[in-house]
C-alpha cells in the first residue's frame, strides 16, 4: 500500500542530505493515525501514540464502512514501519495476520523496539529491543527474518546506514552486514525513495537518492540475505528527476519511469545490467 506524506519529497531530501535530526533524516517517520496498513479481513491497522507518549492505541478498522472492529493498548510509543520517504508503509506477513510495529529513531537513538502483533486480537505476540538507532527495511515472505537499516553513528550522522538482518525467532541481530559482496568494501548512503517487489515477494527494490554521490537501487534477496547496488548515472542535483520516478518489476526487468511515464532506466532482474 503507498500512502503519501504531508511533507512534499523535495524538502525531506534536501534537509535529510544536510544531516538533520528531526523527522526529516536519514529514514521516513513511523506511520501515526488514518489510512494505516491493511490487514487480513478486508480490514487496517492504525495506530497513535498515547497522550504520554508510553504507550499507543490500536485499532482495526473495517474497510467497507470505517467501522472500528476492535481496539488494544500497547506499551511504549509504535508506529507502522514506512520504508520510502515516497511513503511506502510495510510490516506485515501470514496473510496480514502478522504486522509489526516500530519505534521511531526521532524519538530515542538509543534503542530500538520493535512490536509483533496478531491483527485479529491486536495483542503483543512478541517484543524486540535493540541497543542502537533502527530502522526497518524488509521482512522475509515468511516472517522469519527482519531486514533493518542500521545508523551507526545516529540519525546526526548523516545518510550513512548499515544493512542488517535479524532473527524474528530469537529476537537476535545476525552476524555481519548485508553487502554487496562486489564491492564489499562500498559505504551505503542514501535517502530511500521508492519500493518495488518482486511478484513472489523475495527480492525489494529500493531507489536511493545517494546524496552527494549518485542514485542508485539497492536489491534485496530476502531469502538468502544477500544484496546487490545497482548504479544508476544521476549524480548529485541531477538525482532530483527521480523524486517523483517510479519502479516496477515486469517480464524479468525492473523499470525506472518519470513522472509522465517515460521510461528513464531498466535493469535485468538476473544480470542487473543497466540499459538507460
Amino acid at each position: 500500500m503507498r500512502l503519501r506524506f504531508a511533507v512534499g519529497l523535495a524538502a525531506l531530501t534536501s534537509t535529510a542530505l544536510a544531516g538533520a535530526a528531526s523527522a526529516a533524516g536519514p529514514a521516513p517517520q513511523v506511520l501515526q493515525g488514518e489510512p494505516g496498513i491493511p490487514v487480513s479481513g478486508a480490514a487496517h491497522v492504525v495506530a497513535i501514540a498515547g497522550p504520554n507518549a508510553s504507550s499507543t492505541r490500536v485499532w482495526l478498522v473495517r474497510d467497507r464502512d470505517g467501522k472500528t472492529i476492535r481496539k488494544g493498548v500497547l506499551t511504549g510509543k509504535l508506529g507502522v514501519p514506512a520504508v520510502t520517504f515516497n511513503g511506502v508503509a510495510e510490516g506485515t506477513w501470514a496473510s496480514g495476520r502478522r504486522l509489526v510495529l516500530s519505534s521511531s529513531v526521532y524519538d530515542d537513538q538509543s534503542r530500538t523496539r520493535f512490536v509483533v502483533i496478531d491483527t485479529r486480537t491486536l495483542r503483543a505476540l512478541k517484543t524486540i529491543t535493540l541497543r542502537g538507532a533502527f530502522a526497518f527495511d524488509a521482512l522475509s515472505p515468511d516472517g522469519r527474518r527482519l531486514y533493518l537499516l542500521q545508523f551507526p553513528q545516529g540519525i546526526d550522522g548523516g545518510i550513512h546506514y548499515v544493512v542488517r538482518s535479524l532473527n524474528m525467532r530469537t529476537g537476535r541481530l545476525e552476524p555481519g552486514a548485508i553487502v554487496d559482496r562486489t564491492e564489499p568494501d562500498e559505504q551505503m548512503n542514501g535517502i530511500a525513495m521508492y519500493r518495488a517487489w518482486s511478484p513472489d515477494r523475495t527480492w525489494a527494490y529500493t531507489l536511493y537518492n545517494g546524496g552527494a554521490s549518485h542514485a542508485f537501487v539497492h536489491a534485496l534477496n530476502t531469502r538468502t540475505r544477500t544484496a546487490r547496488c545497482i548504479d544508476l548515472p544521476w549524480a548529485g542535483e541531477a538525482q532530483t528527476i527521480l523524486e517523483t520516478a517510479q519502479l516496477a518489476v515486469k517480464g524479468g526487468a525492473l523499470t525506472l519511469r518519470d513522472a509522465g511515464g517515460a521510461l528513464l532506466a531498466r535493469i535485468d532482474t538476473r544480470t542487473f545490467s543497466v540499459e538507460t
